[in-house]
């Protein structure tokens, strides 16, 4: 064989266990952050769980503002869909202006 052949023959050897000891560093890395995250969720479970059962409430005002809204979205919402019901009932049947139900025709 050649010098240069013996060159890059080497050379090529050297790229690919480089490539390979690199492939499974990364490997390590990837699976011990995999194993962090059930162990992060965890942790953050529990620390909701103590938040709420020592009944202390979101400090972030944006949230709390934003769940001010939803909730009084909500009720309103309610509202509505109990004055609908009282006007149209859900139960299938179509009720006129005059107060006539119109029944349905199979066909």
């Amino acid at each position: 064989m050649s010098r240069a052949s013996k060159i890059t023959f080497a050379a090529s050897c050297l790229i690919t266990a480089a490539t390979v000891v690199g492939v499974h560093y990364v490997q390590e890395m990837e699976r011990e952050t995999l194993h962090q995250g059930p162990i992060k969720d965890a942790k953050r479970v529990e620390e909701k769980r103590l938040r709420k059962t020592n009944g202390v409430a979101s400090l972030d005002p944006t949230k709390e503002r934003k769940r001010y809204f939803n909730m009084s979205e909500h009720e309103e919402q309610k509202e509505l869909r109990k004055k609908y019901e009282t006007m149209q009932p859900l139960s299938g049947e179509v009720v006129t202006k005059d107060g006539e139900v119109v029944k349905e025709s199979k066909k």
